[in-house]
């Protein structure tokens, strides 16, 4: 038998109304392998049919049994007096609205993540120091930053007028060359006409050296007014370079306070982090009312089933999942009606699978009234399936 089954491998019968003969021809040429070996392929095949039709049957006559239990345990329900059925009703409306709220519940959205609400339940002893922190040190990130805004502005300001300054200063150096050139010049004329001419130039040189000193001293004090404002540009540019540079250090600073605090509390600021810190304060409320709940579920859970365990039903636990069946009348209707149902296709089911084990077995007969040398050993095989289906069963 082992050896037959290494050699064959299993398959399905195609065509159940094709004869032995027009089989062994299409599938099992004569040149290809011995007769007895056909046999016994042919053996096995419609034994591991029956064996599986088998299996269906039995399986199917299990639930059928189950289902017609059911069934039997609604009958006994619907028949209890009004005075017995009214307790169970009022423990299964308990049963029935505690379901609805833990559905509730469990299928609203989520408004913090799982990772989140574990972060916030292992931290919640600093997470209210911790808003009030970060809220301080965004603030005086915002202050630090208008400083280092007004700084820039500052140096930037003190930077242009040291420019212009410095600028004044080389068109006063020009302006001074130009007048002491054209000065020049013109004591060279006064002279030349003095001395040249005879020409009078007392006038003129009181007039030259009046302008040239009233330019000179002109030129002079918008000179070391320059000097002046640059050095004051330079000084006040140099302050508010050393101010800002210590203010960027303070910002740096908070900056990588809050960017640490925002990564530890995965937030994005510190009203994001108060936001989610009160949504975990609603979570941990619910999560709070939904144990209760279930603590109040088991024990009315616990309460129907003692209830009804009175009566020695075939399974009382499974009313616990369908409490509305034992409240309304219709929904009771609606359950028998389904088992019913499933009654109906297990019947159908355990009846297809009974043919094909009586088509199978009628095949077998055939085959050994059409090869009656081989009747011994066939029936040795029809023997070890029955047992073996016996013992599936």
């Amino acid at each position: 038998m082992g050896f037959l089954r290494r050699i064959f491998s299993r398959r399905k019968e195609k065509n159940q109304e094709q004869d032995f003969q027009e089989m062994t021809k299409e599938l099992f040429p004569e040149q290809q392998e011995p007769n007895q070996r056909r046999i016994g392929h042919y053996v096995l095949d419609y034994c591991e049919q029956i064996i599986e039709a088998a299996k269906e049957v039995g399986e199917g006559k299990k639930e059928y049994d189950i289902v017609t239990r059911y069934l039997e345990d609604i009958e006994t329900i619907s028949a209890l007096p009004e005075e017995e059925q009214e307790p169970i009703r009022e423990v299964a409306e308990y049963i029935q609205k505690l379901n609805q709220s833990r559905d509730s519940y469990l299928n609203t959205s989520k408004k913090i993540s799982d990772t989140q609400y574990v972060m916030f339940e292992q931290k919640d002893q600093e997470i209210p120091d911790a808003i009030r922190r970060m809220q301080t040190n965004e603030a005086y990130q915002s202050t630090i930053k208008r400083d280092m805004s007004y700084l820039e502005g500052e140096k930037m300001q003190w930077t242009l007028l040291r420019s212009e300054m410095m600028h004044e200063k080389h068109v006063l150096r020009m302006a001074s060359s130009i007048l002491f050139s054209v000065f020049f010049l013109l004591m060279i004329l006064l002279t030349v006409l003095q001395a040249g001419f005879s020409v009078d130039v007392t006038w003129g040189w009181m007039i030259v050296t009046a302008l040239a000193a009233a330019g000179g001293l002109f030129i002079f004090v918008r000179y070391q007014n320059a000097v002046t404002n640059i050095r004051r540009a330079e000084m006040n540019a140099n302050h508010a370079i050393s101010l800002l540079n210590k203010t960027k250090i303070k910002y740096v600073n908070i900056t990588n306070a809050v960017d640490y605090a925002c990564e530890k509390y995965h937030v994005k600021n510190a009203r994001d982090l108060e936001y989610q810190w009160e949504e975990y304060l609603e979570a941990a409320r619910e999560k709070e009312r939904l144990l209760r709940t279930n603590d109040d579920l088991d024990y009315y859970n616990h309460k129907l089933i003692s209830l009804l365990e009175k009566y020695r039903l075939y399974d009382a636990r499974v009313w616990t999942e369908q409490p509305h069946a034992l409240i309304s009348a219709g929904e009771m209707s609606e359950v028998k009606h389904n088992l019913l149902v499933r009654r109906q296709k297990l019947r159908a089911r355990i009846q297809y699978n009974a043919n094909i084990v009586e088509e199978q077995r009628s095949k077998v007969d055939e085959l050994m009234a059409m090869q009656p040398e081989y009747e011994e050993e066939i029936r040795g095989i029809i023997k070890s399936v029955d047992r073996l289906s016996i013992g599936e069963l």
